[in-house]
């Protein structure tokens, strides 16, 4: 073996413009993970999980916010990496409740 050839990399991280995202939906115990580009906006990531996690397209996810960090995200046109996003971390994506309601558009 060459010493001027790198070793073969055992690193298995997304390539540098794409992130791992982890999405969940903790009220049904559901979890997803996805490589995405960076500059995928979060409303485009939360219909992903969506559709993979409920394995069915007839859901509006207009029914349901996205929380990172805890928090929820007010504004979903942006991106992953406007958002700060960093590999690895969740997206809790929750259905409007009782408990949280929509925003008013009146």
């Amino acid at each position: 073996m060459s010493h001027d050839s790198p070793a073969p990399s055992t690193d298995r991280s997304a390539p540098p413009d794409t992130v791992i995202v982890r999405m969940v939906m903790p009220d049904r115990w559901l979890e997803q993970v996805e490589d995405l580009p960076v500059s995928t906006p979060v409303r485009d990531v939360k219909a992903i999980g969506l559709r993979t996690m409920l394995q069915r397209s007839t859901d509006d996810p207009a029914d349901y916010y996205l929380e990172y960090a805890e928090r929820r995200v007010r504004d979903e046109d942006v991106s992953l990496a406007e958002l700060g996003f960093r590999p690895r971390e969740i997206l809790a994506i929750r259905a409007y409740d009782l408990g949280h309601y929509k925003r008013f558009e009146g």
